[in-house]
């Protein structure tokens, strides 16, 4: 069964039964996250808006961004997982479109590694004071841990990653099979070779996450995604800042 325009139709006027059933065992299958959340007042309003159609699952919180205290209460009593979106930098670039592409912000990022900007030694301290910070705001510690441009997944990060969640019980961490699924994308195999790497940090009973990871930048194709989907649980994450990905995730999930 496709979901093209009878679809989108049907999110607007649920009057078709059938896509109903459809609907609901795809999302058994299925983690949306939304990121970013904190990363411009726009993100926050998208979110918040999606989150009210029952479309969201978990939230990224870039705790050092635009947070009120309103939003903050909404996330709050919202339901939904609130995970921390760990960033190194705390440079927030609204305008995504003109990011560089993905090898050059490997690069880039390897560059403040080797120059020292970055260190090990660093992000532990900061990310433990975003932990905190989290703390603070919302009343509880985080229900996961993610990061921004998936930066944990550099293995020395990871490890870092890993003490946090024992230090502050934090039940799940980002942590799926970035290839499992049809898509082709640098980012995708770079995240798969770390995870290999990383996976014996997890120790014997592995990391508490989903099955698989993709990011939905990467889908070129969301009717033959939601058919393919594998048994087990896969995270797709998003960026509901980008008025592309706000619509894909209102009208497909």
């Amino acid at each position: 069964m496709k979901m093209g325009a009878k679809c989108m139709s049907y999110f607007v006027t649920e009057t078709n039964p059938i896509m109903i059933a459809f609907q609901e065992s795809h999302r058994q299958k299925l983690i949306v996250s939304a990121d970013d959340f904190g990363i411009s007042p726009r993100a926050n309003r998208n979110i918040l808006y999606l989150i009210s159609l029952g479309k969201i699952n978990r939230v990224g919180i870039m705790i050092n961004g635009e947070i009120s205290s309103k939003e903050a209460s909404e996330l709050i009593h919202s339901g939904v997982k609130l995970d921390i979106h760990l960033d190194i930098l705390h440079k927030f670039d609204n305008n995504r479109k003109k990011r560089f592409g993905a090898f050059l912000r490997v690069i880039e990022f390897l560059g403040k590694i080797l120059t020292g900007k970055v260190s090990t030694k660093k992000v532990r301290v900061d990310w433990q004071q975003q932990v905190e910070k989290f703390q603070t705001i919302f009343g509880k510690y985080p229900d996961g841990i993610n990061s921004h441009e998936h930066v944990h997944f550099f293995p020395p990060f990871f490890k870092v990653a890993l003490k946090l969640q024992e230090k502050y019980t934090i039940p799940y961490i980002r942590f799926g099979d970035s290839i499992k699924m049809r898509h082709h994308t640098i980012i995708a195999y770079i995240l798969h070779l770390l995870r290999i790497i990383n996976k014996r940090a997890c120790g014997e009973d592995g990391c508490v996450s989903s099955n698989y990871l993709v990011s939905l930048d990467w889908i070129k194709n969301i009717d033959a995604f939601i058919n393919i989907l594998p048994d087990g649980k896969t995270e797709i994450v998003c960026h509901p800042e980008l008025a592309e990905e706000f619509v894909k995730i209102k009208e497909y999930f």
